[in-house]
Parts: structure tokens; sequence; C-alpha cells
């Protein structure tokens, strides 16, 4: 089965322009799978269905990001903090319906 996956190398970048982040945009050290953060996040979701407060985008996106990094044997701290705004951005765009 062929799925059809966003991949922020194949999309614009949620980079906020002047911030110093832009120009990293040209010289990312990661891929963002965007199917993936979704299904993981509302996996997170559905794990905490009874305590909703509980979940957090930031959280989610700054352990997604570091998780990332630590595997793939990146020390970059503005590359983490690149694929974090990256992550928190996305989730922020999608309507989650409770």
């Amino acid at each position: 089965m062929i799925s059809k996956e966003k991949y922020s190398f194949l999309s614009n970048s949620f980079a906020i322009e002047g911030d110093g982040l832009s120009s990293l945009g040209k010289k990312k050290l990661y891929i963002i799978n965007y199917t993936k953060i979704k299904k993981q996040f509302i996996q997170e979701i559905k794990n905490y269905h009874n305590h909703p407060e509980l979940v957090s985008i930031e959280e989610f996106a700054m352990n997604y990001s570091l998780g990332y990094h630590i595997c793939h044997n990146i020390e970059d701290f503005f590359s983490k903090e690149s694929m974090f705004i990256e992550v928190k951005k996305f989730l922020e765009s999608i309507n989650f319906v409770a």
C-alpha cells in the first residue's frame, strides 16, 4: 500500500522569520515526517483521555525534537530549536477533536 505522507523537506518550513533561525532552513539536519508526528500525538491524546489537561503540544514537540537528535547523534542546539518550532507550529495548526 502506498501512503501519501508529508515531509518537511517537500514543503515550506514553519520556521519564524527574523528570529535567527530562518537561515537554518537552508541547512536542516533533520527531516520531519508530519504524518508520523500527527499519529504519535493522537496516540498521546488517547493515552491521556481521562486527563486531557496533561497533554501539552510544547512538551510533545520538545521531547520529539530531543529524541530525534539523540537517536541520530546530532549535537546542534539550533537544529533542536528549529525542529521544536516546526513541530509545535505544525501541531498548533491541526484541529483536534476532543
